[in-house]
């Protein structure tokens, strides 16, 4: 059961209401979505969330393309541990037939890839033990070669995943790495803005 219901469109306030209409006629494919429906009770989130994801997710600045867009927000919800919202874009991203099933699996073992060596890079940061840093890494990772993805979905699935669970080395190294493969920073900044979008709807769903 939700902490706090869904405004539905006909029990909106004014305010709402216009920000739904907005939802339906330009992302919504003629509906209010029950995300924002959950997010109703805040008018100026609702609005934010909308924008936000209008701007960067759905229409994009330019610097990346709509399938890795939606790759960059599938791995944000599992990143973020947010259920609702990975079954909701990865069947969203079905229905459009942009992405398979398979690659929508292959999306999030790159993700779970990511945070398994995220976890021992951040140990061995927080640990400040140099013995730890001279052991064998041992841990395997073929996942990130042998998938449909390439290497710069990868590595951008890598970067905003080191990210979010906090782990620099992590994602320094991502970032040096996209560079190197011709990846530009607006780009990599786009990628992040992405995530920072998603990670906010993540929070207040997986709470709900």
């Amino acid at each position: 059961m939700p902490v706090t219901p869904p405004v539905t469109p006909e029990n909106a306030n004014d305010g709402v209401k216009k920000i739904y209409s907005r939802i339906a006629e330009t992302i919504g494919n003629g509906q209010v979505q029950l995300g924002y429906q959950m997010m109703g009770n805040v008018e100026s989130y609702v609005q934010d969330s909308y924008m936000n994801y209008k701007k960067f997710i759905h229409e994009g600045k330019g610097k990346l393309e709509p399938k890795t867009r939606q790759a960059i927000a599938l791995a944000t919800c599992s990143a973020m541990n947010c259920t609702h919202c990975v079954r909701h874009h990865a069947k969203e991203m079905i229905d459009e037939q942009a992405w398979t099933s398979q690659e929508i699996a292959e999306v999030l073992a790159v993700t779970a890839s990511c945070s398994m060596y995220n976890t021992l890079f951040k140990f061995r940061d927080l640990a400040h033990d140099p013995t730890f840093e001279a052991m064998p890494v041992e841990l395997r990772a073929f996942t990130f070669k042998k998938t449909s993805l390439g290497e710069t979905l990868t590595e951008l699935i890598n970067t905003v995943v080191s990210n979010i669970n906090g782990c620099e080395k992590c994602t320094s190294s991502h970032v040096k790495k996209l560079l190197q493969i011709g990846v530009t920073h607006e780009q990599i900044d786009e990628a992040i803005k992405i995530s920072a979008t998603m990670a906010s709807f993540n929070v207040f769903h997986r709470t709900q």
